[in-house]
């Protein structure tokens, strides 16, 4: 929705959708999915819009995959994602070059991992990944469908450190938060950053710009379909 009229506008021209209080936009903080949510209330368009900010970086060809929590309840537009899911996932993600698979399932939510294909199974398909997992008990013969079969199963005990190879995480963050934990870091994105620096921060700050690109065109009134046909 856009603002018109300067009656009803919120700087930017964005409406929250909550009533006549307007969004934060500049400078405090940067948007999030909260923040458009409530412009959304027809429920496939507010699953829509959710997918299209949740996989961003996915869809948008910079990450291989995304893990994502489907909350079990009440949103600002008003729906119960889980529930939005359960009855629209499925016909949505078929027109999307996006495949999804359940790593948990628990009371109050459901945790999915969104993922491209053809992007996994190249960074599968690529030394540095395959030595990292057949050194963390992947199977030997180490195709995309056995590592996800493999990666799937290690959520029954948790999640598994190693799944921020699967997201497009560097090896080096993700060896130093396999050997320290959640110790000492240099910083934190979407992930914990060890060792040096440069290429970490330049990787985080592009994931990031994908999703905070889909967040301010669904702002300026970009229908969600809109997001996901241009990705």
């Amino acid at each position: 929705m856009v603002c018109r009229g300067k009656d009803n506008c919120c700087p930017g021209g964005i409406l929250s959708g909550r009533g006549p209080e307007c969004s934060v936009l500049q400078g405090e903080r940067e948007l999030t999915w909260i923040d458009v949510a409530g412009l959304f209330q027809a429920p496939q368009e507010c699953l829509k819009a959710f997918i299209a900010v949740a996989a961003a970086e996915v869809l948008s060809g910079a990450k291989p995959a995304n893990m994502v929590r489907i909350p079990n309840q009440k949103l600002p537009c008003g729906r119960r994602m889980y529930r939005l899911w359960q009855e629209f996932g499925a016909e949505l993600l078929q027109n999307l070059p996006l495949s999804v698979r359940t790593l948990q399932i628990e009371k109050e939510s459901t945790l999915l991992l969104f993922y491209r294909d053809d992007l996994l199974e190249r960074r599968l398909s690529g030394r540095t990944m395959q030595t990292f997992l057949l050194r963390h008990g992947y199977p030997q013969k180490l195709t995309l469908e056995i590592a996800l079969q493999h990666l799937q199963q290690s959520f029954n005990d948790g999640i598994p450190h190693e799944v921020g190879m699967f997201l497009g995480y560097p090896l080096k963050d993700v060896k130093g938060f396999m050997e320290q934990g959640a110790g000492p870091s240099h910083g934190r994105g979407m992930w914990r950053i060890y060792g040096p620096t440069s290429r970490s921060l330049k990787l985080n700050d592009f994931y990031r710009s994908k999703r905070r690109d889909v967040i301010a065109r669904l702002a300026a009134g970009y229908l969600p379909q809109q997001l996901l046909q241009a990705a």
